[in-house]
């Protein structure tokens, strides 16, 4: 029997077949997916040196790809995690912004908005709409695991913000949290009866009004801080300098206690629901939203948003030694990313002369309407402008099409609006034949017909859309697209890899370590991050392949 095993295993080993024990030997107990919005790519590079904890053991032992980009241009939140947990380009996955026109309903619709749903309160009463995971058009990661393995995964999911949480979590999550606009942790009656009874414990016995009215000050001395405090007085005149008294719910979401209570309730939650026990390969995903928060108030030059991360690296190191005590520290794979960067503040952009400013917000409506008007007479023809989607009435674009020359005149006229670099028409994006305009590239691949706009915008860099303090983040520039991607775990090779990868692909490395596929997947297996750790080697300078785009599902399902 001995020489008979010994044959086959041979024989595997010689083909190059996989071996099917080894296979579930090597499937991670636990996969666990961070999401740090708005985390640019390049803080890692100017504030490492102030890490100590989490996100310092997560470059140090993980495999850090440090050439990832969206290759899209709507980068925000929703698309962000949902490219993520699908693997998939917003034009397939649906979610084309944080909200969009919906042309049907004649509204302005949230991409987590549920109206069939109602949402189930942790604690405090609640009155808001439901919110699912119902607008998106491709399964996740979660989904794909809960399918395709037995025993069924659990899957667990946290975040600040439900277009976080639904995302990461998909269609069933086990437990799955967020806090509402009343301040309150919820859930929704789309994933189940009633709350996860679980989180409904850690919140009763945890409730935040307890860290009300506490303070929030640098962790470190003020010389340790880089850039000149308050962004060169260029921050949103709402936010506070340092130190900031935590008064309210808003405060506190906008402080590093949220992202602490998140990790603390994550810990807890998953040893009341044995994550990651023998046998199974269940899911952790927290989105931690602070950052994101102080970024567009203060700017990526801030003190703050260097204290954010100065304390989510001490908040991940308390994660990870946790999850080595429950789990063990052999049993779970680590994957952490971020949905976006952030633009500059302009006004400091352009006091270190940058071309750089704030476009107001009706230039390019008032600009569209008249090119319309000339062309189809009087009338009201601008529906809205959302981002980088300008919507017009019912008809007016087939009634522009029919004439000649007239969709180019009120391209001509948009692009004539100082910070306007570019216009692209619905029928420029979807006739996909963009030769060298890697621009429109991008801004196709954020493109659904059923839910984008009639024009599509592209800004110059450095300037915002509308607004007087603060920044955003949403276009197809490295500021906004380059962010983190790090592995860390059994099966990952540690080092630094400098080779153009996209967030996409962590999806289906997760999937490929769980021994699962995705149906839609863009994005592809990291395979340099899965060789032997002695063999893993830094490549630098190669470009993969060009990916072919799957097919876009229906939408309106």
């Amino acid at each position: 029997m001995k020489r008979l095993v010994s044959c086959v295993l041979a024989v595997a080993l010689t083909s190059g077949l996989p071996l099917r024990v080894e296979a579930q030997a090597r499937r991670p107990r636990l996969i666990v997916l961070l999401m740090v919005d708005q985390m640019r790519a390049d803080y890692i590079d100017k504030f490492q040196h102030q890490w100590t904890a989490g996100l310092r053991r997560l470059i140090a032992e993980g495999a850090w790809f440090r050439e990832a980009d969206y290759p899209y241009a709507a980068t925000v939140t929703c698309g962000g995690h949902a490219s993520v947990s699908t693997g998939t380009l917003p034009s397939v996955h649906g979610m084309i912004g944080n909200t969009w026109w919906d042309r049907e309903r004649g509204a302005v619709v949230a991409c987590a908005d549920d109206p069939t749903v109602y949402n189930l309160s942790f604690g405090k009463p609640v009155d808001a709409a439901g919110e699912s995971a119902v607008r998106l058009l491709a399964p996740t990661l979660a989904d794909e695991l809960r399918a395709q393995l037995s025993p069924v995964p659990r899957i667990v999911a946290f975040s600040l913000k439900a277009r976080s949480a639904v995302t990461l979590g998909g269609q069933r999550p086990d437990a799955v949290a967020w806090v509402d606009d009343q301040g309150a942790f919820v859930t929704s009656s789309a994933f189940a009866g009633g709350p996860s009874p679980a989180v409904a414990d850690y919140v009763a016995r945890h409730p935040v009004e307890h860290q009300l009215w506490s303070t929030w000050d640098r962790a470190l001395p003020d010389s340790a801080y880089l850039y000149e405090d308050l962004a060169g007085g260029a921050r949103d005149g709402d936010a506070p300098s340092f130190p900031r008294t935590i008064r309210t719910w808003v405060d506190w979401q906008a402080s590093p206690l949220a992202d602490e209570y998140l990790v603390d309730m994550a810990l807890d939650v998953g040893a009341q629901m044995k994550l990651g026990a023998a046998g199974r390969t269940d899911m952790l995903a927290i989105g931690f939203s602070t950052l994101d928060i102080v970024g567009h108030a203060s700017g990526p030059n801030s003190h703050e948003v260097q204290d954010v991360l100065v304390r989510l690296d001490r908040t991940i190191g308390r994660l990870l030694a946790g999850l080595d005590r429950q789990v063990g520290r052999g049993n779970y794979v680590v994957a952490l990313s971020a949905d976006h960067g952030v633009a500059p503040v302009p006004e400091r952009s352009e006091a270190f002369g940058l071309d750089a400013a704030r476009i107001p917000v009706r230039a390019i409506p008032d600009a569209a309407q008249q090119a319309i008007a000339a062309q189809l007479g009087r009338g009201q023809y601008v529906n809205r402008l959302m981002s980088d989607n300008l919507y017009l009435a019912d008809d007016v674009y087939d009634m522009l099409r029919s004439r000649p020359g007239a969709l180019a005149a009120v391209r001509t006229a948009i692009e004539s609006v100082p910070g306007v670099r570019a216009v692209y028409s619905r029928d420029q994006l979807m006739a996909g034949a963009f030769g060298d305009d890697a621009l429109a590239r991008q801004f196709a691949n954020s493109f659904m017909p059923s839910r984008s706009g009639d024009f599509v915008i592209a800004y110059k860099p450095y300037w915002l859309f509308g607004g007087t303090g603060g920044t955003t983040h949403g276009t197809p520039y490295r500021y906004d697209t380059h962010v983190p991607v790090i592995l860390m775990g059994p099966g990952i090779a540690p080092g630094e890899y400098a080779r153009s990868v996209t967030p996409l692909d962590i999806a289906p490395t997760l999937a490929y370590l769980a021994g699962i596929t995705l149906p839609y997947a863009h994005g592809q297996v990291l395979t340099d991050a899965l060789r032997r750790p002695e063999a893993a080697l830094t490549t630098r300078g190669t470009t993969p392949a060009p990916r072919p785009v799957p097919p876009a599902p229906a939408a309106g399902r």
